[in-house]
């Protein structure tokens, strides 16, 4: 029979339930070979008086780990880890804003690298912060790996306090990390306003066609707010007028004008607007786009695009569920030029 010795003397996040501490300790050991199919595990009793635990806390942990498959009982012989648990397919939990195509291009990127032996269940929160805790409140224990974007969720107690329940080997923040959690978490990010000053900047002699630079907001697809920062930058350092635009419907695109559109609905009006006024893209108008997809490399003879590598972001999280290995990997901007600029 494996003991909890080891458990008992560790000094537990006072923010994570007993319960789901102890099933995350039991997954660790499962995974790293310590705890082996067959093995015993102590009595509901004996694990309460070995770690100082209350009935109740122990036989939520066993109930949530005999859930996933982890462990069985068997009638007056006790709890052992399930033979089935060696082909469990590992279960993640995949929690986004909204599904906009970038995220699915994320999505489906994280599902084919991932491969067959994981099963990934995606869930959104509609940038709301009560939504965000309640959907990771709700379903906290029933996954091994945790895939969160935290879109416009900010940094205050209670959201800090609902991630750390979630234990940081099996935390993936994506597009966006939280200094508040102490870096024990994997996290994919890059800084938005940093890179799309750089990569503008890459090919200045392009924006100079054009005597005004806009910037279109959205309320439809996420975006950093330190994008406008980038943005703003880069207009001030090289003398460009410029404006920030909430949303294009109603307007007329301008000759001589380029526009960096957050949303498709606002990039197709802006294509639409042009085609009306008789202005060619890439000369009169110049017209660039937030996040590549697979329909703009052709969409009015090929749209530049101002994108992360969205693929990229996918396999990376990935590998960390496959490997078990943590990361904090900061991911670059590209400029992808085609004829609209």
């Amino acid at each position: 029979m494996k003991t909890f010795v080891e458990f008992a003397q560790i000094k537990h996040d006072s923010k994570t339930p007993k319960y789901q501490q102890l099933v995350n300790s039991l997954l660790t050991d499962i995974e790293s070979g310590v705890l082996k199919v067959g093995e015993r595990l102590p009595s509901i009793n004996e694990a309460s008086e070995e770690c100082y635990l209350s009935r109740d806390t122990v036989e939520r942990a066993y109930a949530e780990l005999h859930r996933l498959g982890v462990i069985t009982s068997i009638f007056r012989k006790g709890y052992f880890i399930s033979g089935k648990s060696a082909q469990k397919k590992t279960k993640v939990f995949f929690l986004v804003g909204k599904i906009t195509e970038s995220n699915k291009a994320i999505f489906n990127a994280f599902v084919n690298a991932a491969g067959k032996e994981v099963i990934v269940d995606i869930f959104t929160y509609n940038y709301k912060s009560d939504n965000f805790r309640e959907i990771i409140n709700n379903h906290l224990g029933n996954y091994h790996y945790y895939v969160i974007m935290p879109h416009l969720i900010e940094e205050n107690e209670e959201n800090i306090k609902c991630l750390k329940k979630i234990s940081g080997e099996r935390l993936i923040l994506l597009d966006k990390s939280l200094q508040n959690l102490n870096g024990t978490n994997s996290s994919i990010v890059n800084n938005s306003g940093e890179e799309i000053c750089n990569v503008m900047q890459s090919q200045l002699e392009v924006f100079k066609k054009y005597k005004t630079l806009n910037l279109v907001l959205t309320e439809e697809e996420y975006f950093d707010a330190e994008l406008i920062t980038g943005f703003r930058n880069f207009c001030e350092n090289n003398g460009f007028d410029f404006q920030v635009l909430d949303g294009l419907e109603g307007e007329e695109v301008e000759e001589g004008n380029a526009y960096l559109t957050m949303d498709d609905t606002d990039l197709v009006y802006a294509i639409k607007s042009s085609t009306t006024q008789g202005f060619t893209l890439g000369k009169e108008v110049g017209l660039i786009s937030l996040n590549d997809s697979c329909y703009k490399e052709i969409l009015a003879g090929g749209i530049t695009v101002i994108s992360s590598p969205l693929e990229e972001v996918g396999k990376i999280a990935a590998s960390v569920v496959v490997e078990g290995k943590k990361t904090s990997t900061q991911m670059p901007m590209q400029i992808i030029l085609r004829n609209s600029l």
